[in-house]
C-alpha cells in the first residue's frame, strides 16, 4: 500500500451522488456505490451557505462514511481532509475498502465533500478543465474565468466557499453524527483545512496527521518558484551523486541552460489529443509551460527521475520526452472542482501578493513569472475579495500531531512542516528523504501507511517508531535509451 496525496487519480467518479437513499433525520441509511462490494452509509446535512444570515441560501453536504472492520469499533473517526482544493473526498471511498482498509479497521472513516465539490454543492468550469490534461496551455484564460463566474454567481455566493466555512462544516457534521473527536487525516490543501479545524476545535480533535502542510501563511503561487528550484537542485544533485545519471548525463546543468536557450522567445507548436473529447488540442511549448511541466513533474519521485533524460533531449530540441511527461503527469480526466479552487485560494493565498512579489519571487528559479501573474489575474476576474491576513495566522493547539514532508516537495517543503510545528506542542516532524508531494514509484513507501495506523492507534508523536523510514528508496533515473534500471 502506497499513500496518496493530492493528485491522486479518482477512483470513483461522482460515486457520492449515487448514494442508495437520501437521509433520514438524525442520522444515515445504508448506501451502495459502485465498484465498492459491500454496503456504506450515505446522507446529506443543510447548512446555511452563509453563516449568520437569517433566510439566506443553504447547501447540502454530502456525506459517506466507510464502517469500521470490527463490530465495536473505536467511537472517534478517521477523517479524510483532501487536497487540492477541488477533489471531493467521496471519490476516495473505493480505497478505504481497498489499500487504505488499515484506516477502518478499527474505526469509522469519514468523508465529507467538501462545500463546492462532489455533491456538496459543486462549483466546477468546464472551461477551465484543460489544464487538467496537460500543463502547456495557460490554465486561467481571462474570457473563461470570466465567463463560469457570471454563470455560477447567479447559483452560489463565491465569497462562501472557504477554508473557515468547511472547518465549521466538518464541525456541524461530527455533532450531527454524535462522534465525541475526530482523528484528521489532512494532505496538502487537506492540511489547511484540519490546521483550521484545531484552532477552532482543538478539544474536539483526538489526533492530527499533516501530511504536505499547507499553512495558512501559504501564498500560492509566491513560493513556488523558489520551492520549485529548491527540488529540482536536489534532484540534479541526486543525478550527479548516483554514477549511472551521472555517466548519462554528464552535463546536465549544461543540459538545461541549453534547453531554455532554444525556448527564449522561440515557442514551439505542439499538439496532442484530448483524451475526453477526442478533439486535438493545439499549444506550444513555451519556457513558462515546460517551467509547469517540470514543477509537476518533481512532485512525483517517479516521474522527476525521467526529467534528466527530458531535459537532455529538449536540449538537442527534442521535446516529446518532455510532451510525454507532461501528459503523464497531470492525472487523468477526473470532476476536479475549479471553480471551487479560486474561490478557495484567491481571497485566501493568490491576492495575498501584489504582482510586483510575484515577479521578485521569481528572480533566480526556473519558474518564470507569467503563470504566478496569470493566477493573479484569475483571481481578481474571480472577483472574491482578500481574507483579512489577520485571520490567516500561525495555528496553536495541544493535540497530537504527526507532520510529514517531503525533503524533495517542490510545493510543500519541510520548512512549511517546521513551520506549523512550533505551535503545535504534541508534535513531531518527519521528513522523509526521498518523499516529494507524492510517494509514487518509491519502494519501501508502505512505511508511511504502517506510521498512520500506528499513530491513530496510539497518538503519541514521542512513542512512534519510525525506523522504517531509513528503508524508503527512490525509483532509478531513466537511462538515455527509455529503459530503466533497479538497484
Amino acid at each position: 500500500m502506497i499513500r496518496r496525496t493530492l493528485l491522486l487519480p479518482s477512483l470513483l467518479a461522482l460515486a457520492a451522488a449515487q448514494c442508495a437513499e437520501p437521509l433520514t433525520q438524525g442520522g444515515l441509511t445504508p448506501c451502495t456505490l459502485p465498484n465498492i462490494p459491500e454496503p456504506l452509509r450515505c446522507g446529506t446535512l443543510v447548512v446555511p451557505e452563509v453563516r449568520g444570515v437569517r433566510d439566506g441560501r443553504t447547501i447540502a453536504l454530502r456525506v459517506v462514511v466507510v464502517p469500521a472492520a470490527r463490530p465495536d469499533p473505536a467511537p472517534d473517526p478517521w477523517v479524510e481532509l483532501v487536497g487540492g482544493p477541488g477533489n471531493a473526498a467521496t471519490d476516495f471511498a473505493a480505497a478505504f475498502v481497498g489499500d487504505l482498509s488499515y484506516a477502518r479497521r478499527d474505526r469509522d472513516v469519514l468523508l465529507v465533500d467538501q462545500r463546492g465539490t462532489g455533491g456538496s454543492h459543486p462549483l466546477y468550469c468546464e472551461e477551465l478543465a484543460l489544464h487538467q490534461i496537460s500543463s502547456l496551455p495557460a490554465r486561467f484564460p481571462l474570457a473563461a474565468v470570466a465567463a463560469c463566474r457570471a454563470r455560477l454567481a447567479a447559483e452560489a455566493d463565491l465569497s462562501a466557499y472557504s477554508t473557515a466555512a468547511a472547518a465549521e462544516d466538518l464541525e456541524a457534521v461530527r455533532r450531527w453524527l454524535g462522534y465525541p473527536r475526530l482523528n484528521l487525516f489532512g494532505s496538502s490543501y487537506g492540511t489547511r483545512v484540519a490546521l483550521e479545524y484545531l484552532r477552532r476545535y482543538p478539544t474536539r480533535t483526538r489526533s492530527a496527521i499533516l501530511w504536505g502542510v499547507v499553512p495558512p501563511g501559504f501564498r500560492r503561487p509566491r513560493f513556488y518558484p523558489r520551492d520549485g528550484q529548491r527540488a529540482l537542485d536536489r534532484l540534479i544533485e541526486e543525478c550527479e551523486r548516483d554514477p549511472a545519471c551521472a555517466s548519462w548525463y554528464p552535463r546536465l546543468r549544461g543540459d538545461l541552460g541549453a534547453m531554455w536557450a532554444r525556448l527564449e522567445g522561440r515557442p514551439v507548436p505542439v499538439s496532442f489529443r484530448h483524451p475526453a473529447t477526442g478533439d486535438t488540442v493545439t499549444t506550444a511549448i513555451t519556457p513558462a509551460g515546460v517551467a509547469q511541466v517540470i514543477w509537476n513533474a518533481l512532485s512525483y519521485p517517479d516521474r522527476a527521475r525521467r526529467l534528466p533524460f527530458a531535459i537532455h533531449r529538449a536540449a538537442t530540441g527534442d521535446f516529446s520526452a518532455l510532451q510525454a511527461l507532461d501528459l503523464a503527469t497531470v492525472p487523468p480526466r477526473r470532476r476536479y472542482h475549479n471553480a471551487m479552487h479560486l474561490s478557495v485560494v484567491c481571497g485566501e493565498e493568490v491576492l495575498q501578493s501584489s504582482a510586483e512579489e510575484l515577479e521578485a519571487a521569481s528572480a533566480g528559479s526556473f519558474m518564470p513569472p507569467d503563470r504566478g501573474l496569470e493566477y493573479l489575474a484569475a483571481c481578481r476576474e474571480w472577483g472574491v475579495r482578500p481574507v483579512d491576513p489577520g485571520t490567516l495566522g500561525p495555528v496553536g493547539a495541544a493535540v497530537p500531531t504527526l507532520i510529514v514532508s517531503g525533503e524533495l516537495d517542490p510545493i510543500t517543503p519541510p520548512s512549511w512542516g517546521d513551520e506549523v510545528a512550533r505551535g503545535l506542542p504534541l508534535s513531531r516532524h518527519l521528513v522523509v528523504p526521498y518523499l516529494a508531494h507524492e510517494a509514487s514509484g518509491l519502494r519501501g513507501a508502505e512505511c508511511l501507511d504502517s506510521l498512520f495506523a500506528g499513530f491513530v492507534a496510539t497518538p503519541d508523536p514521542a512513542a512512534l517508531v519510525v525506523d522504517c523510514v531509513a528503508t524508503i528508496r527512490p525509483p532509478a533515473f531513466e537511462r538515455p535509451d527509455r529503459g530503466s534500471t533497479r538497484r
